[in-house]
């Protein structure tokens, strides 16, 4: 490898190294100048407008911030209300159907209920013997005894077809009270159980269902509240993406106030003549680094400028070594080509004399 190549990669790395550390010093300087004047930063020039819009977007980037945390944190709280909610409501819808069984199985054997559950009665009483057969049927296979493998597994076969139909009309009356129950709770007849014995048991059926719906209404309000939080208000969505945003655009900013610094700090460097009376006497070791720094720089750049042209006309002249060599390699073919037809023309003429000379003894 030429040694002049391996020169200009230290010397490549040397620069990007001085660069880096001046660039960190023009920061670290500016950072000090804004610092020094809080309030007064119109006193540092046009700089001064950038830095404050920055320092704007990052106070309202951080606000967003502050916002969005409160967001995650409300729903978690929503998250537990919900569950906590879901799991008192399962309970309390698991226990109004038993409540208006209860209450429809009692107001049906009562007469001044009979006109409005008149439907549900005609119903249960045709349902109640299909019920009472299956029991029957059910009890008898079980009390008869089984004769061989065959008959013991049509006893069980039949057993479990009559139990699945006791179930199912077992299910179907517990229906069909619940049905009159909550009929006879409903709002309108709430008169015709004034003054009956029932009317405590009707009143509390009534009271919680009531109860249910608002904890339904309450519990769907939470839900309605979790989904607009997760989707968030706008196109960067929920809490979450929202904040993965900003936390970049806040890098972004940190960045660009990191480039202000450091033109500042360049401008004052430079011996800006504004900067006069703003430099205090500390400063001026900094000003004498950085202007230091610059000029080792420009040495770093003049000398790779110097390698790189003296590998540039060395480059050159080889290419020019290497067309003259083969300029030399056509001169000598055409050489050996001009030798060989003067070669051949002396031929030509020495067959075309003896020809002459055959032609006579014709």
């Amino acid at each position: 490898m030429d040694e002049r190549k391996r020169t200009i990669s230290e010397l490549e790395f040397k620069r990007k190294e001085a660069r880096r550390s001046l660039e960190l010093l023009y920061e670290d300087f500016g950072e000090a100048l804004f610092g020094r004047y809080p309030g007064q930063e119109d006193l540092l020039g046009e700089t001064a407008e950038d830095y404050l819009r920055l320092q704007k977007e990052l106070a309202d980037s951080q606000s967003l911030i502050r916002l969005a945390e409160a967001d995650i944190r409300r729903l978690n709280e929503l998250g537990e209300e919900i569950r906590a909610k879901e799991r008192e409501n399962a309970l309390i819808s698991a226990e109004i159907p038993n409540i208006r069984a209860d209450v429809g199985r009692d107001a049906l054997g009562e007469e001044r209920f009979s006109v409005l559950l008149e439907a549900y009665r005609q119903q249960i009483e045709r349902l109640i013997p299909k019920l009472e057969e299956a029991k029957g049927k059910v009890e008898e296979l079980d009390d008869q005894a089984g004769s061989g493998f065959f008959g013991w597994l049509g006893k069980n076969t039949q057993g479990a077809v009559y139990r699945t139909l006791a179930a199912r009309y077992q299910g179907n009356l517990k229906k069909l009270y619940a049905a009159a129950g909550e009929k006879l709770a409903a709002p309108e007849h709430e008169s015709l159980a004034a003054g009956h014995e029932m009317e405590d048991a009707i009143r509390i059926l009534r009271d919680t269902q009531a109860d249910a719906a608002a904890r339904n209404r309450e519990l769907a309000g939470l839900r309605e509240e979790q989904r607009r939080l997760k989707a968030g208000a706008g196109p960067d969505g929920g809490p979450f993406k929202r904040i993965q945003a900003l936390e970049r655009h806040i890098a972004l900013i940190r960045s660009n106030i990191r480039a202000v610094y450091g033109r500042l700090g360049a401008e004052a460097v430079s011996g800006a003549e504004r900067f006069d009376r703003l430099l205090q006497p500390e400063d001026q070791r900094i000003v004498e680094t950085g202007r230091r720094s610059g000029e080792a720089i420009a040495g770093y750049e003049r000398s790779i400028e110097k390698l790189k042209t003296s590998i540039a006309i060395d480059e050159k002249k080889a290419e020019i070594e290497k067309m003259k060599r083969a300029v030399e390699e056509q001169e000598r073919r055409i050489a050996g080509a001009e030798e060989r037809i003067t070669n051949l023309k002396a031929q030509i003429e020495e067959t075309e004399a003896r020809i002459e000379e055959l032609s006579k003894l014709l």
